[in-house]
């Protein structure tokens, strides 16, 4: 049986980008990689519409998360975490971990965080130089409302960093525009490649923040980033293969579909999800649902536990379970990628079929359903 993901990412990898993968790799001190790499730094720039600098680090997301955190922190510079899920936390974690004095906003899981919320605290908190703060919260399919959140930051002299590893390439981010001064991703949702790459984009005026006195760093220095990247270099070994994959997935993203459109099929794809899965008695549990991925209640009597594994184990489709106080309360369906329509029916034909196993009363349709919402959208 073929096995199809629908998680929250890794994401599936279309066949072309396969293809890029294949390529035999050339070495990463040649004239024609540089240019490979120069060119997949311009396409960055205009996926976060920056005149800043993308760079481009070996790691996970949390690699550019931690990268964030080392170089734009001073020892003693206090911070503020904005927290509303697992993700969220990480931030907190990472500034824990290197002992950099800090607060967090507490943000009830499924719900988006109140700028004001964020006002205040920093009307209150004269200390606080950065916010971090998350775009897509992917352990709870909730989106927050970053430009709301940079104008708040702005106003008040502060720096807005921002996780948007699952919403590059789903929710616009207009980078400069927005006044988001450091917005980190990784490769493996919504650019469509597998994991490995991580990026840290810098708005132009925040290219000198990353100088002088920091935290401890070294692989993660970005000041040795952004001295070699004009020259389309990297300080230390890239993953070169991921790389020419990368070219291929915003070839995909910006010259043939086009961000807008990118954009729009992400939001219709959500919207199409949660009306199928609605029909079928499933609840959102998100108040403020991203685009990148949808996390459901299953209706009473039915077992989020159950409807993962029969997915799985009956339909070959893999979908994620709920992290921390949410393991066994929900589970959450990714469609950021190169999904369709089509995708978004075959999910759902199989969820119908699992409750159905499970007892409810037949009548729902939710591929209609989801076919009306998809055309709304």
């Amino acid at each position: 049986m073929k096995t199809r993901l629908f998680t929250p990412g890794p994401v599936e990898i279309p066949p072309r980008i396969l293809r890029a993968l294949s390529q035999v790799p050339p070495h990463h001190r040649t004239d024609a990689f540089r240019a490979a790499l120069q060119r997949v730094s311009q396409a960055l720039r205009e996926v976060h519409q920056t005149e800043g600098q993308v760079l481009l680090l070996g790691a996970s997301g949390t690699g550019a998360m931690e990268a964030a955190v080392v170089n734009l922190l001073a020892p003693g510079a206090r911070a503020l975490a904005v927290v509303g899920g697992k993700f969220g936390e990480r931030w907190a974690n990472l500034l824990e971990a290197y002992g950099v004095p800090h607060a967090v906003l507490p943000v009830e899981w499924g719900s988006a965080v109140d700028p004001e919320a964020v006002a205040r605290h920093l009307d209150q908190d004269a200390g606080v130089t950065t916010v971090f703060a998350t775009q897509s919260e992917t352990s709870t399919g909730t989106l927050n409302d970053v430009e709301a959140l940079a104008k708040v930051v702005r106003a008040r002299d502060r720096r807005l960093v921002v996780d948007a590893v699952t919403g590059v390439g789903v929710h616009p981010l207009p980078q400069d525009a927005w006044g988001v001064d450091v917005v980190v991703c990784g490769s493996q949702k919504g650019l469509m490649i597998p994991p490995g790459i991580a990026t840290v984009s810098l708005a132009p005026w925040a290219l000198a923040a990353v100088e002088g006195e920091k935290l401890p760093r070294f692989y993660f220095d970005l000041r040795r980033a952004l001295k070699t990247a004009p020259a389309g270099e990297t300080p230390w070994t890239p993953p070169v293969s991921l790389v020419l994959a990368l070219e291929e997935a915003l070839t995909m993203i910006l010259r043939e579909e086009g961000l807008a459109n990118v954009h729009a099929r992400h939001r219709r794809l959500a919207h199409a999800t949660r009306a199928g899965a609605r029909s079928l008695g499933f609840e959102l549990f998100s108040s403020s649902p991203s685009h990148a991925v949808t996390a459901l209640l299953p209706p009473e009597g039915v077992r989020a536990a159950d409807v993962i594994r029969r997915l799985r184990e009956v339909h070959g489709m893999v979908v994620a379970g709920g992290q921390d106080q949410l393991k066994g309360r929900i589970f959450r369906i990714g469609h950021m990628g190169a999904y369709d329509l089509a995708d978004i029916h075959a999910v759902l034909g199989a969820l119908d079929e699992i409750v159905a196993h499970f007892g409810r009363p037949a009548g729902a349709d939710p591929v209609r359903a989801a076919s009306e919402a998809w055309a709304a959208a």
